[in-house]
C-alpha cells in the first residue's frame, strides 16, 4: 500500500525562460538563464534529479523537462554579442566596456522574448536615455596670454564627468555614463563635439581644470552662443571685456586718430584702425582681408600714425618688390611726419641700411630682402609691428621666405591681402602660422582638422568651423557692400575664332601634346606628369594668342589671330570713345606682338613687366598723357599695387586658371577713386582649352582649396579626368 506520508507528484511542463539581472566585479554584468517549470526554476540545461523536482506545500513537483528549448535559449544568448558564455551552461557574461551595446541592441530582444528578473537597480542602470548635455563654463581668471577656465556637464538632474564626455568622443562612442551609471546618447551631438575639440587643444590640469591660449577665447564664446544649453557661469572683469570687444571688432576706448587722417578716412576705415587695435591690445594677430581697393595700406598707416609712441621699436612692412613705392607714396602723402625707410640696393647698402632702422618710425624692405638678409634681421633688437603685404607670399610654409618671414622678431604681426582663402585652407595655415603660431594647431593636425575633410569630402561643416575660429581675427570688407559710390563693373565673355593658320597649328599641337601627355602618365603616373601636363596646357594656351607664340615661321600680324583682331578692334573702339584701356596677358610675349600693333596703328601705350624698371614712369605716362590709351601689364608685375582709375576698360587676353587673379586684376582700375563704369572683356577663344578652362573655372570658383594656379605644384588641384577633359 502506499505511503499516505508521500506527497502526490504534479508534472509540470515548459513555461518560459527566465534571465536574471545582476551586476559584479568590476562593473561587468551577469546573466542568468534559468527554465521555468511551474514552481521550478531550473538552471538551463542542468542535469540531475535534485534540480528536475522539488517538494512544495506537501506536493512534489516534477518538471518534464523540455531540453530542446532550453538548447535554443543558451545558443541564442551565447550567440548574441557582446553577450559571452562561461563553463556553466546557464552562467553568461557581459563586460563593462560592452554594456552600452548589450543595453541598445540585446536587451530588447531578450525582454521580447523571455523574462526578465533584476537586482534592485540594475535596470535603472540598463536604461538609455536621448537628452541634451549642457555644459557650464566658468574662467576663474585670464593673465598674459593665457586664460584658466573649468567646465561641468549637466544632464536633466545628473552630472557628467569631463574626461569621459572627452573618451566618449575621441572614442567615436555616442553615449556618456551619469554619476548613477545609466547611458545618456547626446542629441546635441554636433555642439558637444566642437566643445571636446576645443577642450582637446587646451592644457588640462589635475584638478580638472583647464587653461587655453587667450586668442581660443573668441571661439569658446561662439561655441556657447550656438549651444542653446550651454552658458558662462562666472567670469573676471577682464576677459568678460576681451569677449565684448571680440565680438563688436574694436577696443572699448576709441582710437584718437590724426586730425588730417581722421578728416579723410572713411567709417569703414576708421572700423579697420579700430580692429587692428583690438587685435594688439591682445597681443593677437590677423588678416585685414578687404576687397582690392578698399584702401587697406591706408588703414595700417593710419593705424600706426595713432598708435605710435616716442622711443618704441620701429614699424616693419615686407612687400613685392613692385609695392616698396606704393608704400612710400602713400606714407609721405597720408603720414609725413613719420620717418620713413626703405631698404633696398645691394647687399652693403641694405646692411648700412638694417642698422639705422632705431632712427625711423616706418621701415619698408621687400620679400627677397629679408630672405637675404635674415641673420642681419635675427640680430637685430627687433620691431613693435611687422606687416606683410601681399600675404600669400608665405602661403607656402617650406620656402624660404616662409621661414625667414616668420623669423624676424616683432612684437605684434599683421598681415594684408585681397585674397584671403581663396587660394585654399592650406595657405591659410601658413599666414596664421606667421600672426599666431599655434593658433591652426600644427600643418600635420591642421591637414587632419580641416584640410584634408575640406578638399577631399568638400565638408561645408568643417569649413564652418575653420571660419568660426578665424572670424575675430580676419577683417574682409568688399567693395559692394562699402562703396555704394563706386559705379558697376561689368563683366562679359567675348569669344574669338581661330583663324585658318591658327586652327591647323591648333588641331596639330593637339593631337601632338595629347599622345604625349598620355605616354607619360601611363609611364610616370598622374602625379609625377605634372611638369609635362602643365607645359603642354602653356602650348595650347599660347596658340591661343597667336599661333607665332610657338611656330615663328608664321606672320606675327594680327590676320593671322583672331584673339588678336578681336582685341585690337576693342582698343580701338575704345580709342575712338575717349576711353583708356587695361591689357593684361600672361604672356609677355604676346605683350610684345600687341605692342608691335599698337605702333602700327599710331595707339599710344605705356608697359609694365618684369624686366620694368621705371614702373613710376610708365604709370606717369598712362595716367597723365592723354594720347597713351592702352596699358600693357604682365599678370605678374602688374596684376597688384597699381591704382589705374583713369581706365575704364579692361581686356583679360588670357583667361587665367585662377579666378582671384582675374580679380586682381581688373580692381586695378574698379576701386577707389573710379567715376565711371568698369567694362571687363574676357577674351576666350572658341572650341579650345580656353573654353574648358573656363568651365573648370567656374567649378572651382566656390571650393577654396581647389583653385589651380599657373604653377606645377597647383595642378594638385585638378584630378587625372579633368586633366584629360582639357584635352579632349
Amino acid at each position: 500500500m502506499p505511503n499516505p506520508r508521500t506527497p502526490r507528484p504534479e508534472t509540470h511542463g515548459f513555461e518560459t525562460i527566465h534571465i536574471r539581472l545582476s551586476f559584479i566585479e568590476q562593473g561587468a554584468l551577469r546573466l542568468e538563464a534559468y527554465g521555468e517549470y511551474g514552481p521550478l526554476l531550473i538552471p538551463i540545461l542542468a542535469q540531475g534529479d535534485e534540480f528536475d523536482t522539488k517538494e512544495q506545500d506537501g506536493k512534489q513537483h516534477v518538471a518534464e523537462r523540455d531540453l530542446e528549448v532550453e538548447a535554443e535559449a543558451r545558443t541564442f544568448l551565447a550567440h548574441a554579442y557582446p553577450v559571452v558564455p562561461t563553463e556553466q551552461p546557464h552562467i553568461f557574461k557581459v563586460s563593462s566596456e560592452d554594456i552600452y551595446a548589450f543595453t541598445k541592441d540585446i536587451l530588447p530582444e531578450i525582454e521580447y522574448q523571455y523574462t526578465i528578473k533584476a537586482d534592485p537597480g540594475v535596470l535603472d542602470r540598463l536604461t538609455i536615455r536621448r537628452l541634451s548635455i549642457r555644459p557650464d563654463i566658468g574662467v576663474s581668471s585670464s593673465r598674459q596670454g593665457w586664460f584658466d577656465f573649468s567646465i561641468a556637464w549637466h544632464c536633466e538632474a545628473n552630472d557628467v564627468d569631463t574626461k569621459d564626455i572627452l573618451t566618449a568622443i575621441k572614442s567615436g562612442q555616442p553615449f556618456v555614463r551619469t554619476a548613477d551609471g545609466s547611458f545618456i546618447e547626446y542629441e546635441n551631438i554636433e555642439d558637444v563635439e566642437r566643445i571636446a575639440q576645443f577642450l582637446e587643444r587646451a592644457e588640462s590640469h589635475d584638478d580638472g581644470s583647464f587653461s587655453s591660449h587667450l586668442f581660443d577665447a573668441p571661439e569658446m564664446k561662439m561655441l556657447i552662443d550656438r549651444m542653446q544649453e550651454a552658458r558662462m557661469a562666472s567670469t573676471d572683469a577682464a576677459f568678460a571685456a576681451l569677449l565684448n570687444e571680440a565680438e563688436v571688432g574694436r577696443p572699448v576706448e576709441p582710437v584718437k586718430l590724426p586730425d588730417s587722417l581722421d578728416a579723410i578716412l572713411r567709417p569703414y576705415q576708421k572700423d579697420g584702425v579700430a580692429w587692428m587695435a583690438f587685435l594688439h591690445k591682445y597681443g593677437f594677430g590677423g588678416i585685414l582681408a578687404d576687397d582690392m581697393g578698399l584702401g587697406k595700406t591706408l588703414q595700417v598707416l593710419a593705424y600706426i600714425a595713432a598708435t605710435r609712441k616716442n622711443g618704441e621699436k620701429p614699424d616693419l612692412v615686407i612687400c613685392p618688390k613692385t609695392l616698396t613705392l606704393t608704400w612710400m607714396d602713400e606714407a609721405r602723402k597720408y603720414v609725413p611726419w613719420l620717418k620713413t625707410l626703405v631698404i633696398e640696393g645691394t647687399a652693403d647698402i641694405r646692411t648700412q641700411a638694417l642698422a639705422t632702422t632705431s632712427d625711423y618710425d616706418l621701415v619698408i624692405t621687400t620679400y627677397p630682402a629679408v630672405q637675404r638678409d635674415i641673420q642681419g634681421y635675427l640680430d637685430h633688437k627687433g620691431f613693435r609691428l611687422c606687416i606683410i603685404d601681399e600675404a600669400q607670399f608665405i602661403k607656402n610654409s617650406s620656402t624660404a621666405t616662409a621661414k625667414a618671414v616668420k623669423a624676424v622678431p616683432a612684437e605684434l604681426h599683421l598681415a594684408l591681402t585681397g585674397t584671403p582663402l581663396e587660394n585654399g585652407v592650406h595657405e591659410l595655415w601658413s599666414i596664421y602660422d606667421y600672426l599666431m603660431p599655434g593658433f591652426l594647431g600644427d600643418s600635420k593636425s591642421f591637414r587632419v582638422r580641416y584640410e584634408r575633410p575640406i578638399k577631399d569630402k568638400r565638408d561645408m561643416q568643417t569649413l564652418e568651423r575653420l571660419r568660426t575660429r578665424i572670424k575675430p581675427f580676419m577683417l574682409r570688407r568688399t567693395k559692394a557692400a562699402l562703396l555704394h559710390d563706386l559705379p558697376p563693373k561689368v563683366e562679359q565673355v567675348s569669344h574669338a575664332v581661330l583663324t585658318a593658320e591658327q586652327l591647323v597649328v591648333y588641331g596639330r599641337t593637339l593631337d601632338e601634346v595629347r599622345a604625349q601627355v598620355l605616354r607619360t602618365v601611363a609611364e610616370k603616373g598622374f602625379e609625377q606628369s605634372r611638369i609635362e601636363i602643365l607645359s603642354a596646357l602653356m602650348k595650347l594656351r599660347r596658340i591661343c594668342d597667336h599661333p607665332h607664340l610657338v611656330d615663328p615661321r608664321l606672320p606675327d600680324t594680327e590676320e593671322v589671330s583672331g584673339k588678336m583682331e578681336l582685341a585690337l578692334e576693342l582698343i580701338r573702339q575704345a580709342k575712338e570713345g575717349g576711353h583708356k584701356v587695361l591689357l593684361f596677358s600672361q604672356f609677355t610675349s604676346m605683350l610684345d606682338l600687341i605692342r608691335k600693333a599698337l605702333d602700327l596703328h599710331g595707339i599710344g601705350h605705356a608697359t609694365i613687366e618684369g624686366k620694368t624698371k621705371d614702373r613710376e614712369g610708365q604709370v606717369r605716362q598712362f595716367t597723365k598723357n592723354p594720347d597713351t590709351t592702352v596699358f600693357l601689364l604682365s599678370l605678374r608685375a602688374g596684376g597688384t599695387g597699381l591704382t589705374l582709375v583713369e581706365a575704364d576698360t579692361v581686356i583679360l587676353f588670357d583667361p587665367w586658371w585662377n579666378p582671384m587673379v582675374e580679380s586682381q586684376a581688373m580692381d586695378r582700375a574698379h576701386r577707389i577713386g573710379q567715376k565711371k563704369t568698369v567694362n571687363v572683356y574676357k577674351l576666350v577663344t572658341q572650341g579650345t582649352v580656353e573654353e574648358k578652362v573656363m568651365e573648370l573655372q567656374e567649378r572651382k570658383r566656390q571650393l577654396f582649396d581647389a583653385l589651380v594656379q599657373e604653377t606645377e605644384a597647383d595642378l594638385q588641384g585638378l584630378t587625372w579626368e579633368e586633366v584629360k577633359g582639357l584635352f579632349e
